[in-house]
């Protein structure tokens, strides 16, 4: 899992690791396992402008964490 204090680029893709509830017409609602790809950061490092689907809307940082690339190793 990736720092706190790193920035995700645009296009990072995460994965949910809780549900959240949008408490505004910002907020992006979504729920845990749901893969959420960045489209940039805000003035506010713990959280960013994310898109779901078609839609975009603000998420904390704190409810995902970044998608890693899977090895998986051949069978012999």
């Amino acid at each position: 899992m990736s720092t706190n204090n790193e920035v995700w680029p645009e296009g990072t893709e995460c994965i949910a690791r809780y549900e959240f509830k949008a408490s505004t017409p910002d907020d992006l609602p979504f729920k845990k396992g749901d893969v959420i790809t960045v489209v940039r950061s805000t003035k506010d490092p713990n959280w960013y402008k994310a898109r779901k689907g078609g839609r975009e809307g603000l998420i904390p940082k704190n409810y995902v964490q970044k998608r890693e690339n899977v090895k998986i190793s051949a069978m012999p």
